[in-house]
């Protein structure tokens, strides 16, 4: 078994450091919009140089950040229901942590960020956001089983198949995340009433229709 030389392992501690000050300045000192590379690269206490052998853009960097969040909640989603004994039962699991995931101040700062249409085509490119849509695509697979579990054991009644239902579903839940913050009254002029933004609350709906439609 190979063993990690000293030198790649201060190369990775030095990526990770440099993580971890731009997961600072990004989440709760400023803005993802409001720092640059050279700030990052004070910050972090690395020449210009160096950042840039690590990560050639800030959305390079903001990729690898969301895509560890992302793993980091794939893992506790999927012991959050691997106890669960039947569909009806995983997905409320499922449905209750999403909820749970809204303290998470990352959730926040990504559904917020703003990005230029210059920005956009850097971060598709990167191995980190490739990553992430495939962990997302892992995520659909999730509530994809947990659908097939419920359909098996007669705890869910589905009148779409499991996979269209898990995509929409995930497209709602993505949703939620994205609006919660915001303006509804600006964003949804025909709404009379005003709306709660806060994202558990909506989470708690959405669970109660939800478990409603799919019990059987």
């Amino acid at each position: 078994m190979e063993t990690e030389s000293r030198m790649e392992r201060k190369k990775r501690e030095l990526k990770q450091h440099i993580l971890e000050v731009c997961e600072r300045l990004f989440v709760f000192e400023k803005s993802f919009e409001n720092v640059t590379m050279r700030e990052i690269a004070r910050r972090a206490e690395v020449s210009v140089g160096t950042l840039y052998v690590y990560y050639k853009t800030k959305e390079d960097i903001l990729a690898t950040i969301l895509s560890e969040f992302l793993t980091r909640h794939m893992q506790m989603m999927r012991s959050a229901v691997q106890d669960k004994d039947t569909g009806i039962d995983k997905l409320t699991a499922i449905l209750d942590y999403f909820g749970e995931m809204t303290a998470d101040p990352y959730v926040t700062v990504f559904t917020r960020i703003q990005f230029s249409n210059n920005a956009v085509p850097k971060i598709v490119k990167t191995e980190s956001f490739i990553k992430t849509r495939i962990l997302l695509g892992d995520l659909v697979d999730l509530i994809e089983d947990i659908l097939i579990a419920g359909q098996n054991d007669k705890t869910l009644l589905l009148s779409d198949s499991p996979k269209v239902a898990a995509s929409v579903l995930m497209r709602l839940i993505i949703s939620i995340f994205q609006t919660s913050g915001l303006d509804q009254m600006s964003v949804m002029p025909l709404i009379r009433e005003p709306l709660d933004s806060d994202p558990v609350a909506a989470f708690l709906v959405l669970k109660k229709y939800l478990i409603r439609s799919f019990k059987s």
